[in-house]
């Protein structure tokens, strides 16, 4: 009972924090065109001294339109030496106000990408977050009285600081909120957020679960890839005797020791409890296992990625969780917003009063981006970002599909990544990266190769393959080859973080004996291309190819990669 009064009370505060902004987000909705003009003129002003501004004249753009002609589409290659200033400690290079911090990112020819965080970016997160929150709330009042769990992802690292003393990184989504919001969270969130200090994976995967398990008012989870869901439910059952003994008497035992430190602090979150003890040991004899429907049976909502290639992993989450609503998350980047979900509609909402958005339609490339009162139902369009962070007409490289209007406002489906482009688990591996790497592994290990190519390919884990065509070569020579490629790829921030949470196998190796190129030709004309147009890649997104090539696995790439 006073669980539940101590939940509405704080659910009520954290969401009252939001009114301002869910409510202008509302009258937004039928007047997109206005309000986006707003936000754009209201940043121009507030950076025309940064150096950006100054190098492209804020000062004297008064228009929308005079803005996309005076200011060019870029990447963030582009923007490269301006970042690397930031992180070397100036201010004042994109944006008139400090840099707080850098997020780290997935790039396409870069390993990594570090986004710079003002509080005004910061605070377009939170007006784009708060009619969300607001929204799924209001839907379902059963939600009030319970707590909710937000995605703590384990370090691997220590936290990172730039030499130029900018620190990198969010401990977890909670962050993203205001100090008002976040104080709330603090009584809402039922796992700590301490736990973003335990490094080993198992630790991290036993002490979420700890929390959770002593907690019967679980209400909503948020998660980014469902399999990061799926993988720490499988830890629960083969050590549920153990979590039971933990949650009796008020324990804690992990399966790697924690520091004397942090093991007091988790601590003094954590109470002996028999009697959700006896209802969990109730579960595992009527059972044999944990099943999270009887462990939590008010859970409500999870809220995921739903699309593109997140989709494979939600029929395993959904038997999991039978009968739980799933929530698509919209299109949420480490560089900003740009859709939120809402209930009762297909796809998500713009999200138009957190940053200028601009949209490159696919058969009109060569004309001037569109805005988002413009789109029309139906088609794609790559999204172009204008934030508070220093980001100004910036190519996000994700795409989306026009599915309805909320008001005045276009409701999108997100379809992908832009260009070429393997998205599996979050770990956004990009053609020229990839491209790149085998180029330099090739001839770092004297390998000529008539044929080479990377590909995903399902399974549990799902993992990338690399094919390759060499006469001259011995297995060991490509398990080597097949090793150094697995360790540049971890270069790129994503993909080792999907290594190490297991979301990801490691690469394996296949062997192609013969007519490598001509079997890839025809599998492209047999999926409808014409053999004249098909181009060769280094990372190719479709899956089994291991069906279409002569050849064998070698054995998996070296104990040390996994």
């Amino acid at each position: 009972m006073f669980d539940s009064l101590k939940y509405q009370i704080y659910n009520r505060l954290w969401l009252a924090a939001g009114l301002r902004p869910t409510h202008k987000f509302h009258r937004a909705l039928h007047s997109p065109e206005k309000f986006q003009e707003s936000i754009l003129l209201s940043l121009l002003r507030a950076n025309a001294t940064c150096r950006y501004g100054r190098r492209h004249g804020f000062d004297q753009i008064h228009s929308v339109q005079e803005f996309q002609r005076r200011v060019p589409i870029v990447t963030y290659d582009d923007l490269k030496n301006d970042i690397e200033a930031i992180k070397n400690g100036e201010q004042g290079v994109l944006t008139s106000e400090s840099v707080l911090m850098l997020e780290k990112t997935a790039g396409s020819t870069a390993a990594t990408k570090y986004i710079p965080y003002t509080a005004r970016l910061r605070r377009e997160f939170q007006v784009a977050l708060a009619p969300w929150m607001a929204d799924l709330y209001g839907q379902r009042r059963s939600m009030w009285n319970g707590g909710a769990y937000w995605s703590i992802s384990p370090p691997f690292e220590k936290r990172e600081m730039t030499k130029g003393g900018v620190p990198v990184g969010f401990e977890t989504d909670a962050d993203y909120f205001c100090r008002s919001s976040r104080f709330c969270l603090k009584s809402l969130l039922i796992v700590p957020s301490l736990v973003s200090r335990i490094v080993d994976l198992d630790s991290h995967r036993y002490v979420t679960l700890r929390f959770l398990l002593e907690n019967v008012n679980l209400k909503l989870i948020s998660v980014w890839n469902p399999s990061f869901l799926t993988l720490l439910i499988e830890y629960m059952a083969p050590n549920a005797n153990r979590f039971i003994q933990d949650v009796r008497f008020g324990t804690l035992s992990p399966p790697a020791a924690l520091s004397a430190e942090l093991s007091a602090q988790l601590l003094k979150h954590l109470y002996p409890n028999p009697y959700r003890a006896a209802v969990l040991d109730q579960i595992l004899k009527d059972t044999g296992s944990l099943p999270p429907m009887k462990v939590w049976p008010s859970l409500s909502v999870i809220s995921c990625w739903t699309s593109a290639a997140a989709t494979q992993f939600l029929p395993e989450m959904q038997n999991f969780f039978p009968g739980v609503e799933i929530q698509p998350k919209g299109l949420l980047a480490t560089e900003g917003v740009v859709s939120i979900p809402m209930t009762g509609h297909s796809g998500s909402v713009l999200a138009i009063t957190s940053h200028f958005l601009e949209f490159i339609d696919d058969e009109t490339v060569d004309e001037m981006p569109l805005l988002a009162h413009q789109l029309r139902v139906g088609r794609t369009y790559d999204v172009v970002l204008t934030t508070g962070g220093g980001f100004y007409r910036y190519a996000l490289g994700d795409r989306l599909t026009v599915v309805g209007h909320l008001g005045a406002t276009p409701l999108v489906d997100f379809c992908g990544k832009s260009g070429n482009v393997s998205d599996l688990c979050g770990e956004k591996l990009s053609e020229s990266f990839v491209s790149g790497i085998l180029v330099q592994a090739f001839e770092r290990r004297g390998l000529k190769t008539r044929f080479a190519m990377i590909a995903p390919q399902p399974g549990r884990p799902p993992q990338y393959v690399l094919y390759v065509e060499a006469n001259d070569a011995t297995p060991e020579l490509i398990r080597d080859v097949s090793y150094d490629i697995e360790t540049e790829l971890k270069q790129n921030y994503h993909y080792a973080y999907c290594r190490k949470l297991r979301q990801l196998g490691p690469l394996r190796p296949f062997r192609v004996v013969s007519h490598g190129s001509q079997d890839y030709l025809r599998r492209c004309a047999a999926s409808g291309q014409r053999i004249g147009s098909v181009k060769p890649f280094a990372l190719h997104r479709q899956d089994g190819w291991c069906t279409w090539f002569k050849g064998d696995f070698l054995d998996r790439v070296p104990a040390e990669t996994l």
